[in-house]
């Protein structure tokens, strides 16, 4: 049989607390957020661009929330490099960015994969069209709706072209003879 005897004061008690109470906090604060579960019930609302997106059942879900079917498989997943420095080609692209509430210019000269993914339908009916997600460390850093087509487009992932066609024909938009 094993007697274990300690004298144990106030101050030792307190110093003890005080450790475990310091060692929970810093656990707590390094541990990885839990991913964000997405299921069926989120699918009728917008996911945060924000978002946590670790794998590939969240991102879908991402371009399901905003309206674009996808084909759940990615077309294409491929480490990029983000130029250090944007010529106007990237000017363009980080200001649809912008307008989605993204920025890709904290990520100048660093690495990030690119997933494409189908779209299985394009509310204009465009045959082609892919939705493309760069992320860096599980976070969104630029997403777009693109066609490769000679005279394609490219916009935001928040944005429809029937929002468009809807600005095209609002009576107080359009100029006077």
């Amino acid at each position: 049989m094993i007697v274990f005897a300690a004298k144990v004061s106030v101050k030792k008690v307190v110093a003890g607390v005080l450790v475990v109470g310091a060692v929970a906090l810093g656990v707590s604060a390094l541990a990885p957020e839990v991913a964000e579960t997405v299921n069926a019930e989120t699918a009728g609302t917008e996911i945060d661009l924000d978002s946590k997106l670790r794998n590939n059942e969240q991102r879908v879900a991402l371009l399901a929330s905003y309206g674009w079917e996808v084909d759940p498989e990615p077309r294409n997943e491929r480490e990029v490099q983000i130029p250090k420095t944007f010529d106007d080609t990237y000017q363009a692209y980080n200001a649809i960015q912008l307008g989605q509430g993204l920025d890709l210019t904290p990520y100048q000269g660093k690495r990030a994969t690119l997933y494409t993914y189908e779209l299985t339908e394009y509310p204009t009916g465009e045959q082609g069209v892919t939705a493309n997600l760069l992320i860096r460390r599980s976070r969104l850093i630029a997403a777009d709706i693109s066609s490769a087509d000679a005279d394609g487009f490219v916009h935001g992932i928040t944005e429809h072209p029937a929002d468009n066609a809807a600005d095209q024909t609002d009576p107080e938009q359009q100029s006077a003879p």
